[in-house]
């Protein structure tokens, strides 16, 4: 799970809570090393910064980024985040993001990956999704 300031709480605490019960290990990977504050200001700290993740991206089988267009900038800034997603995508890694444009996706170093690529409804629908995209990954985890 990717974490940045201003990013979608509700939708990262959906996924965490989903793929942990699923049995599936999760870590939530901060684009800085300071505690950030969501979109409705639930701070979470995370687990690695995404420097100390890339060695993770090698075995990693989804990245879930739960934040809305306004948040995708911050990515762009992040030497390490062209190198992570490489890695991912080498083990054919599932990209879990909201429903973005096409161009910021292809601006996000993702556009290489759009059959690995999986859009997440709105909130209402997102907890029988999560599940479903958690069923999926413990096959292959």
């Amino acid at each position: 799970m990717l974490w940045g300031d201003k990013f979608e709480e509700t939708t990262a605490i959906i996924f965490v809570t989903e793929m942990r019960k699923a049995g599936l290990r999760v870590k939530v990977i901060g684009l800085s090393p300071q505690r950030l504050c969501g979109a409705q200001g639930l701070v979470l700290v995370p687990d690695l910064t995404l420097e100390q993740a890339l060695p993770l991206a090698d075995n990693a089988i989804c990245l879930i980024i739960p934040c809305a267009s306004s948040g995708t900038s911050q990515l762009r800034d992040i030497p390490a985040w062209p190198d992570f997603c490489e890695r991912a995508c080498v083990n054919n890694a599932r990209f879990v993001v909201g429903p973005l444009p096409e161009t910021e996706i292809t601006d996000l170093g993702l556009g290489n990956v759009f059959d690995k690529l999986v859009i997440y409804p709105d909130k209402r629908d997102l907890v029988e999704f999560a599940r479903q995209v958690a069923r999926s990954l413990s096959v292959i985890g």
